[in-house]
């Protein structure tokens, strides 16, 4: 028990994460049938700004996520391109892993045996890497309302979201949250379908309902205080967003 509970904080980092490989991420579990979790909708949802698209926007395709870690940069890339920057996927994740990651290793409490994580992208460190093309236009936005949302896409602004993909169960600790950045294009409230293009490349609609469910979290749900703790501390926080304002 005294080890499992000194093992809490280093365990809880992967959850900052925060990106599985693009084969097991959101590209596959976005897409399973969503189970009733949460049936409560953000009754602003169809209060939708006036002249805007319903069409998905199209971003550029700047590359394929190759590891576990950079969904953050892989998304910025596909923004940054589509408001005319000449960069890429290795541009952008290269600008971010330089300056703020270290590979780290842990120990399961389980098997005792080592496993590697890199930590993903924070919010905050998300925003900071696309200032340095966008400046002060890139804004940045937690307990986001769902309209909110809607409308920056609809009236052809892309952002990037948190959600979350899944989690490990872990015996005295809780679950552990997979999070992913994903690059959300549109909205369709005849259909009630949001639009986003993943790191793979491909664009892939989500009901309402579903986005919402993936895009709260539920990091007061199932997660441990201390996992949460943890995650709060590096401003990750329920319906986050992070977007270019121009």
């Amino acid at each position: 028990m005294g080890f499992l509970k000194n093992s809490t904080l280093a365990i809880a980092t992967i959850a900052i994460a925060v990106t599985v490989t693009p084969s097991i991420s959101a590209i596959t579990t976005l897409k399973r049938p969503h189970r009733a979790e949460n049936k409560s909708q953000d009754k602003s949802q169809n209060l939708i700004a006036a002249n805007v698209s319903s069409q998905p926007i199209q971003l550029p395709d700047t590359g394929i996520q190759n590891d576990s870690w950079s969904c953050g940069p892989n998304s910025a890339a596909r923004i940054l391109r589509y408001y005319g920057h000449d960069v890429n996927y290795a541009t952008v994740r290269a600008a971010t892993d330089k300056k703020l990651f270290l590979p780290q290793k842990f120990r399961n409490p389980l098997d005792n045996q080592w496993i590697e994580v890199r930590t993903g992208t924070p919010p905050q460190t998300l925003q900071q890497v696309m200032q340095r093309w966008e400046g002060d236009r890139v804004k940045k936005s937690p307990k986001t309302s769902f309209n909110r949302l809607i409308n920056l896409v609809r009236s052809g602004k892309p952002v990037i979201a948190l959600v979350r993909v899944g989690s490990l169960s872990m015996p005295y600790i809780g679950s552990i949250p997979y999070l992913h950045w994903i690059a959300v294009t549109g909205a369709d409230p005849v259909s009630q379908q949001i639009y986003y293009t993943d790191t793979n490349s491909q664009t892939y609609a989500l009901s309402y309902q579903d986005f919402q469910t993936r895009w709260n979290l539920g990091l007061d749900r199932d997660v441990s205080g201390a996992i949460a703790s943890v995650l709060k501390s590096n401003g990750v926080e329920a319906r986050t967003i992070v977007w270019v304002d121009k």
